[in-house]
């Protein structure tokens, strides 16, 4: 599933008008509205929780106070789709403590690099709403 497959599928389904119009190749996050800020990450293996970058986390998280907007994290894998309110749980994510992983540098399969990225492990049972897809 690509992200823009994600919005749409989002946007039917729950009535928002995300979009990633607009937004600049380095935007740290995939689209919005006048609600929401939203991170997609289309995994393509199941894992019970879902791993986000702490500084993903938290930039996200700063930007949409200062937007007004609550950050979203979607996820989506071979068993579905999961939404995260990120705004509403972050103290509690943030108790579940942060991890140091070694992670390929970039997505490009090419490219065999690895660099230390501190990531939180989010538990499903934290996501506001799951689709099957």
């Amino acid at each position: 599933m690509t992200a823009r497959e994600t919005i749409e599928l989002i946007n039917k389904n729950k009535g928002t008008k995300l979009s990633d119009k607009g937004l600049d190749v380095f935007s740290s996050y995939d689209a919005e509205d006048d609600f929401y800020i939203v991170e997609i990450k289309n995994r393509r293996g199941y894992y019970p929780t879902k791993m986000i970058e702490a500084l993903k986390l938290f930039t996200n998280y700063h930007k949409a106070q200062k937007m007004g907007k609550h950050f979203l994290y979607i996820v989506t894998d071979e068993s579905g789709l999961y939404v995260f309110n990120i705004s509403k749980v972050i103290d509690e994510i943030i108790d579940l403590g942060v991890k140091k992983t070694r992670q390929p540098s970039t997505t490009d399969f090419d490219d065999d690099r690895t660099i230390v990225k501190y990531v939180y492990f989010i538990p499903e049972t934290m996501s506001i709403c799951t689709f099957n897809l």
